[in-house]
């Protein structure tokens, strides 16, 4: 997984939109959305909320880092 799709992931297990994410790490909405497409195609899931669960199992993210 990418530095970037991570990343996102990491705002959408913080509660974050898309377009809050977006405007955070100042991409578009779609950019955004992009990333974790890709993101639940590598975690073999289907959802946002499968992928956060699996990342952070997997220790791949972190949701109360800093």
């Amino acid at each position: 997984m990418s530095p970037r799709e991570s990343e996102c992931l990491l705002w959408v297990s913080r509660g974050k939109s898309s377009a809050d994410i977006g405007q955070i790490v100042g991409l578009s909405p779609r950019t955004v959305d992009s990333y974790l497409e890709k993101t639940c195609a590598k975690l073999r899931v289907r959802t946002r909320i499968e992928a956060v669960a699996v990342a952070v199992r997997d220790g791949i993210i972190d949701p109360d880092a800093e």
